[in-house]
């Protein structure tokens, strides 16, 4: 089946889950870094501002913890963005640290995005094998030390007081190392890996790209109790590469001392053994040492492992750069490379089309199949029963803005855009301007406004699901298009004007977007209206497509249809399924042990009948009509040979387990 990754309830919910991309800046066009990512949140302050550079008279610097909820902080210094609004007590500090003699100004929007001096940040929170106390927890009792930094705050002063990516995986690891990390206050919870506890979201992966083209790859959590108060670990990413972190760590292999490519706790091997999680012999593996294997880590204990939950993105991902790898598909994150080379150099239109990547084309196609419905709809629900499983998108619905720093010694600019990138457009940010327009400032999960750009793609992306496929392609897709070619054939012409004119360029093409995506969404109702297509005539009905009618038995029976699942088409439906059908080829984990901690994998359709529907999918149209009728038939017969030795095996299969006291799967 393509169903591939648990999307389990508690990542529906959590406070912020995402996918964070690093390239170095021989990788690319013009010679800038990239960082970046998807932030994928149900619930947290995504409103745009520019918090400003300021000169301070030495004292302290208060801390603050970072749930992310509306609003984010509340207070004085960090512009009129954060005053206290009726109602709002003031944000109240867990510690202090000293203050730096200057700050920088930078973005900031449900976290910090980039400073300017160009550096800029992506984020993606992982799963640890330690996780320090909280400032202030007396219930927790257990022997670690206190974390003071979070999540964003260690973003933040990075921000302020770095200008290069080495600068800022220095600090936050000497500021880990000396106050302690924390994750984002209630995202970790306890699970367990082969009966051992650990920690799902308690660990931080940040990646880095500065105006040298330069970017990083920084690692974070617990720390050991009288030995330090955080692990880290931080890798360049080589030379024209581009790298990935999809919840789940990704640096392996350390050398005995820290150099130029690899940065890192110098207490980490003591740590490791201490903690119990490293024996000492052979060089230490920090992914594998750190974080729960992820194809046994239960979250929370007795819950279903979701491997695939970051594997497939980082296996699609890897695979979109440098598809001349062919990497097969493995469904633990350790099996694929650090970064890989891109088999081109990289445009910023390249990396914001990873980042709107729905494995389109593969076998884990997120427009394909029933779940994606008979218009196509890449986007899924999430929760639910937790026997289902659903792939993990890059973008998904709950992605609450994109980000992509794109620095390097020609230009130094953020691209955000509002809402998941797939269906939105990236706005230009540049780190010498700050202005962000009121639109992009204002927004609230549970307040509808149309002075709101973050409501405006909404509004367009929730619309799209009564009829993706002709919204996207008909309307949005190419309004996209026409947007990102207008933005960078302005932007020519402003990128070496005076500030307040790319200032005041800058803001009018955010409200100018607004109000376009506004446009679009009235556009978008009268045109759809009441399931019908009324441009250029009214009242058309685009009806169901042909293959989804036959696939679920659309007939003259009025009576509500049910369906079985079914691991690929009828072969009588293949030249009908819009843009094509790729048959599986890599098995996945279907069926979990949790008494053995291990996994049962099914069998993919047996290779003559997989390669005859490629061939059959290949077919044109017109040979087709004469060409499937007997394929279908023989392919129905040989099916059916096949489905009794399957369940004649898999009845003796489950005759054997029970025979021999196996526990139950998990379906």
């Amino acid at each position: 089946p393509l169903l591939a990754a648990v999307v389990g309830a508690q990542h529906a919910e959590e406070r912020i889950g995402c996918t964070a991309i690093a390239v170095d800046g021989a990788a690319t066009v013009d010679g800038s870094a990239f960082a970046g990512m998807n932030a994928d949140s149900s619930n947290a302050d995504y409103r745009l501002t520019f918090v400003p550079p300021r000169q301070h008279a030495g004292g302290e610097r208060p801390i603050f913890t970072f749930n992310l909820t509306y609003p984010r902080w509340v207070g004085f210094g960090r512009g009129e963005f954060f005053h206290p609004k009726a109602g709002q007590g003031l944000s109240e500090p867990v510690g202090h640290i000293p203050e730096a003699k200057s700050t920088f100004g930078y973005y900031e929007a449900t976290e910090p995005l980039m400073n300017d001096q160009g550096l800029g940040f992506g984020e993606s929170s992982c799963a640890a094998m330690l996780v320090n106390k909280f400032p202030g927890d007396v219930k927790d009792t257990r022997d670690v030390p206190v974390g003071l930094l979070d999540t964003v705050t260690m973003m933040q002063l990075a921000l302020e007081r770095c200008i290069t990516a080495r600068c800022g995986v220095e600090l936050m690891g000497e500021l880990a190392e000396t106050y302690g990390f924390v994750p984002t206050p209630g995202e970790p919870s306890l699970g367990s890996v082969r009966g051992q506890g650990a920690w799902d979201d308690a660990g931080e992966a940040y990646t880095l790209a500065d105006a040298k083209g330069e970017a990083w790859v920084f690692h974070v959590l617990g720390g050991v109790s009288d030995i330090t108060k955080s692990v880290w670990v931080a890798q360049r990413v080589p030379r024209g590469h581009f790298a990935l972190v999809a919840n789940d760590f990704t640096i392996g292999e350390l050398p005995s001392e820290p150099n130029e490519e690899f940065l890192f706790n110098r207490e980490i091997f003591r740590a490791a053994k201490a903690a119990g999680l490293w024996d000492g012999v052979g060089p230490l593996h920090f992914s594998k040492t750190f974080a729960p294997e992820s194809m046994a880590f239960e979250s929370p204990a007795g819950a279903t492992p979701i491997p695939l939950y970051a594997s497939l993105r980082r296996w699609g991902l890897l695979n979109l750069a440098a598809p001349s790898l062919q990497l097969s598909f493995k469904p633990s994150n350790d099996e694929y490379p650090f970064s890989v080379k891109p088999d081109k150099v990289l445009s910023h239109r390249d990396v914001m089309g990873f980042l709107r990547y729905q494995y389109e084309g593969t076998e884990f196609d997120l427009t394909k199949g029933i779940l994606a419905g008979p218009f196509g709809t890449p986007f899924r629900l999430e929760g639910g029963p937790r026997s289902g499983q659903v792939a993990r998108g890059i973008a998904i619905t709950r992605t609450l803005y994109s980000i992509i720093a794109h620095t390097g010694p020609q230009r130094q600019l953020a691209w955000f855009a509002m809402d998941t990138p797939t269906t939105s457009v990236y706005v230009p940010l540049y780190s010498r301007s700050g202005a962000v327009s009121t639109v992009y400032a204002t927004g609230h999960s549970s307040e509808f406004s149309r002075n709101s750009a973050s409501w405006a793609f909404n509004f367009v992306n929730n619309f799209m699901q009564l009829n993706y496929r002709d919204m996207s392609k008909q309307d949005v897709y190419p309004a996209i298009e026409s947007w990102q070619d207008t933005i960078d054939e302005e932007r020519k012409a402003v990128e070496g004007a005076n500030a307040d004119t790319l200032a005041k360029w800058q803001a009018d093409v955010q409200q100018k977007v607004t109000a376009s995506w506004w446009n679009m969404s009235d556009f978008l109702i009268m045109k759809y209206n009441d399931g019908r297509v009324n441009v250029p005539k009214v009242g058309r009905s685009p009806g169901y497509p042909q293959w989804y009618a036959d696939m679920v038995g659309f007939s003259n029976d009025v009576h509500p249809v049910w369906v079985q699942p079914a691991s690929q088409p009828q072969a009588s439906l293949l030249s009908e399924i819009d843009g094509g059908y790729m048959a599986p080829r890599f098995q996945v984990p279907q069926l979990w042990d949790p008494e053995s901690s291990s996994w049962t994998y099914h069998p993919l359709p047996a290779a003559s009948v997989s390669e005859e529907v490629q061939q059959l999918a290949s077919i044109s149209p017109g040979a087709a009509s004469d060409a499937v009728p007997f394929a279908a038939a023989a392919l129905s017969t040989l099916a059916a040979l096949l489905a009794g030795v399957a369940l004649g095996r898999g009845f003796e299969r489950r005759v054997s387990r029970s025979t021999t006291g196996a526990g139950e799967h998990l379906l």
